[in-house]
């Protein structure tokens, strides 16, 4: 018997079109889109169609489901098998309810199913429990954003919808249920959502009511022992649908035989009344993650009875619900609370700018900063949001209003207005003061603001060790909310000291984020993907949300990735027209992203016969370079400085001096690409043996990083040289690609670490990778071993 792997409807059709016959149970809770999917398959043109909806009424009634099935006495599944088979055309059977019908209907089906390999017949059959006779599919309630994209294109104002999500549990029914059930004020933000008993929820309770008040507290017990995330289980609906006072019956039923943390839980959650006793127990009861803190501290307050002590545990569980990377819960909880509007709104600011509206998070952490005594933090967060929207001119309004005195934020303030006002060298000591600052401090922010400072001044190796001691303060101290910030800069960093593996690295574990700091990894691995001539389907699976929020800083950085691969692929032109619209702040002003795509511009630029404009953008990027001194942007300089002159021994001139920088900055993709670009002139210039050097060096610069796409030019320039090249993916025998990068690095002369670097790879990594190395080719010295490296090129290149 076939199962479809894959429960789309062109899936299923196609196994039947393609004459593979065979069946499918699809499992699931209420509500999650079973009778969905066989309403879709049911819709098909050109597909015979035949089924039956499961009964209560006739579950104990033989045959019964067969009969009304094919509306004729049906004896047994030689019957069926016989019914299903006997027309050409493609026929679908399905079963909606199937845990209603009979067992010998499902017996015959089985024995019917099992024998329909080479017709052109499938069984579909959706039900609430599994079944031994068919081989099963469970459908698992939808991912957050699954859901969110529900809830979207329903109309859900998107700084509704993590409630919603929250909420609804993953269940689509049920997140339709709750959109429909949305007020004016409450789809406005003006109100809290709350909970509505949806349809299913009320057959539950019938059914509830039906069992014996044993049986139902058992049941509900069940339901509530493992009170960890329960908002996503089957289980949580049986809950759901039950009366206040039997949840408490089974609560304290629990609690009756449990101990510790366990029991103090159920005996809180069975109390009627408030307790200051119980509360305070619980609110420093031990809880192994932020979600259960959340939701400890969250039953704590609710049996507070004291309003300050409340409202500091509603505070509290809405930063451990926020640490578990839960904002629809966080701002349930925050609604909740009715004092201490400063601390309200600084936590509310932060959630909006890592998964809402930069413009509603400016708006509220203005407000704490006017609120609260230490503005400071709620300060550089309003800047933050107004940075991440490309809205300079607010930032540089806030700007005004902050005091001289406060180190930090001073020095981060006049730092970075200066920067965007193009005075790199007046910027520098505000700058490094923001640094200081922010590293002498010990929390995940601090390392942050330093980090964000040093790139600014230009100084990416120092930024990389900033955002490398934010993500370590993040991940010791359990600050899950912050981690994915902390990992956009120590990405970021990577990608301007070429370390392509590890921005791809960092921005991988980034993605498991709110939306905003999401979608900044999104465009982070299209950019590193770009960057290497590689496709970036990132950047698509970015755009919509980048848009509907009007996120300035990944829309930047996702043109600047567009044009990477615009130059990847020989199309100058709209290269230069998306980085002439980043230069003109189209999608928000993003001075950093502007000048850091300068190279890009001025390739673009120079290809479509525009030195001019390259000239110009040259000139910004020259003064940060200068500001910096780091050697990666020095190198860079010169090859654009080459890029752009006329005279060829000038053009040398730079080519060779951005050589000797990359090199000294250990850069990998963008010297290969320096030597191409080198090699290209030479060829120009009719000197073919300088220039076959360059291009092999590049070309093995390009087959040590995996940029296919520049590898190939590369190869395709060699060639023209009349130097023969091996075919691609030929490697030393027996050696995997990596293991054949190592080998010739090694022929080169460089030492472990040296590869290491190069390789973003640990120095015993090289070492165990030269172990098998050597054990494979049957060496014994990297001597020996770099001459079979020159045995095996010589053999490659004889025609």
């Amino acid at each position: 018997m076939t199962a479809y792997p894959l429960l789309g409807r062109d899936a299923v059709l196609g196994g039947l079109r393609s004459v593979v016959g065979g069946a499918v149970l699809v499992r699931g809770a209420e509500g999650l889109g079973k009778s969905a999917l066989l309403t879709a398959l049911r819709a098909a043109p050109g597909v015979r169609v035949v089924g039956v909806h499961g009964l209560r009424a006739e579950h104990a009634l033989p045959l019964a489901g067969l009969q009304r099935m094919f509306r004729t006495h049906v004896a047994d599944g030689t019957a069926a098998h016989r019914l299903l088979t006997t027309m050409s055309m493609p026929t679908l059977c399905w079963v909606d309810d199937a845990q209603w019908l009979d067992e010998e209907s499902l017996v015959a089906l089985a024995f019917a199913a099992r024998r329909l390999a080479g017709h052109p017949v499938g069984l579909v059959l959706a039900s609430r429990t599994a079944s031994e006779l068919f081989e099963s599919v469970e459908l698992t309630p939808l991912t957050d954003d699954a859901a969110a994209a529900l809830l979207r294109d329903r109309g859900v104002p998107a700084g509704v919808r993590p409630q919603l999500v929250e909420l609804g549990g993953g269940n689509p029914a049920d997140l339709v249920a709750l959109a429909s059930s949305l007020t004016p004020a409450q789809a406005a933000g003006r109100e809290p959502v709350s909970p509505v008993l949806v349809s299913r929820l009320s057959r539950y309770a019938a059914r509830l009511a039906a069992l014996s008040e044993t049986d139902r507290i058992r049941l509900l017990a069940d339901a509530a022992e493992a009170p960890a995330d329960m908002s996503k289980a089957t289980r949580s609906t049986w809950y759901a649908a039950a009366s206040l006072a039997d949840r408490r019956a089974a609560h304290a039923h629990l609690a009756s035989r449990l101990e510790g943390p366990d029991r103090i839980w159920h005996r809180a959650m069975a109390a009627a009344t408030q307790s200051a006793v119980l509360a305070d127990e619980l609110a420093v009861a031990t809880a192994p993650d932020h979600a259960t803190a959340a939701r400890q501290l969250e039953r704590a307050a609710a049996l507070t009875a004291d309003p300050a002590v409340r409202a500091s545990r509603l505070l509290a569980a809405v930063d451990a619900a926020w640490q578990a990377g839960r904002p629809g819960w966080a701002r349930l909880l925050l609604s909740r609370v009715d004092s201490r509007p400063g601390e309200v709104a600084l936590l509310h600011g932060e959630i909006e700018l890592r998964d809402g509206d930069p413009a509603v998070a400016t708006h509220e952490l203005t407000t704490a900063a006017a609120l609260l005594p230490d503005p400071a933090p709620a300060l550089l967060l309003a800047g933050e949001a107004r940075r991440l929207g490309g809205d300079l001119r607010g930032y540089h309004r806030l700007a005004r209003d902050v005091s001289t005195e406060d180190g930090l934020v001073a020095a981060h303030f006049h730092g970075f207005t200066t920067m965007f006002a193009g005075q790199h060298g007046d910027a520098a000591d505000s700058l490094d003061e923001t640094v200081r600052h922010g590293m002498a401090a010990t929390d995940v922010a601090g390392a942050v603001w330093a980090a964000e400072a040093a790139f600014a001044r230009g100084n990416a190796e120092q930024a990389h060790e900033c955002a490398a001691a934010a993500v370590g303060r993040a991940r010791l101290g359990k600050r899950h909310a912050e981690l994915p910030w902390a990992l956009v800069f120590f990405s970021l960093s990577a990608i301007a000291l070429d370390r392509i593996p590890c921005a791809k690295a960092a921005s991988r574990d980034g993605l498991h984020a709110p939306h905003n700091l999401r979608m900044e990894h999104l465009t982070l691995l299209g950019l590193a993907a770009a960057l290497l001539g590689d496709p970036a389907p990132e950047l698509d699976e970015a755009a919509d949300g980048i848009a509907e929020r009007g996120l300035g800083r990944p829309a930047a950085v996702a043109a600047w990735a567009h044009a990477c691969l615009d130059l990847a692929e020989d199309r100058p032109d709209d290269a230069l027209g998306r980085l002439e619209d980043l230069a003109a702040g189209v999608a928000g002003d993003q001075p950093a992203i502007r000048v850091l795509a300068t190279p890009q511009l001025v390739e673009a630029a120079v290809l479509v016969g525009r030195p001019d404009r390259a000239r110009r953008a040259l000139g910004l990027f020259d003064d940060w370079t200068r500001a910096s001194g780091s050697p990666s942007w020095r190198a860079l300089s010169h090859r654009c400085h080459a890029l752009t002159t006329s005279d060829t021994h000038e053009a040398e001139h730079h080519f060779r001096r951005a050589i000797d920088s990359h090199r000294r900055a250990g850069s990998g993709m963008e010297l290969a690409r320096t030597q191409l670009a080198y090699a290209t002139l030479l060829r120009r210039h009719r000197r073919t043996r300088d220039a076959r050097d360059q291009f092999r060096d590049a070309l093995r610069g390009f087959e040590n990083v995996g940029a296919a796409r520049y590898t190939e030019r590369a190869r395709t320039g060699l060639r023209a040289t009349g130097e023969t090249v091996a075919a691609p993916n030929q490697t030393i025998a027996g050696l995997t690609p990596q293991q054949a990068t190592i080998t010739r690095l090694v022929a080169a002369g460089e030492t472990n670490k040296e590869i290491a670097r190069r390789l973003v790879i640990s120095h015993r990594t090289v070492d165990h990778h030269l172990r098998n190395i050597f054990t494979t080719l049957g060496v014994r010295s990297r001597v020996e071993l770099a001459r079979r490296v020159v045995v095996s090129e010589r053999t490659r290149s004889t025609p």
